[in-house]
């Protein structure tokens, strides 16, 4: 995947309609969002959820992606 942006935030775009962002809102605690198709699939809304790094909140983001996908093609 090539994310773009800059250190304090990330976006990817695929094909088939998700859009993935990441991006630093406050010291050491990164939020993250997937979306389908304009619509909000999963975001991170609590400091559990909430990523240490830009590239953990990517991979979180990604990971809730691919859940998404194996749960709408099974």
């Amino acid at each position: 995947m090539k994310w773009k942006g800059n250190k304090k935030f990330k976006e990817f775009i695929t094909e088939d309609g998700y859009h993935l962002k990441a991006e630093y809102f406050q010291e050491s605690k990164y939020w993250w969002i997937v979306y389908k198709n304009g619509k909000v699939l999963y975001r991170a809304t609590s400091d559990t959820e909430y990523a240490s790094s830009l590239q953990t909140a990517q991979a979180k983001a990604q990971q809730r992606m691919i859940r998404h996908l194996k749960s709408s093609t099974s």
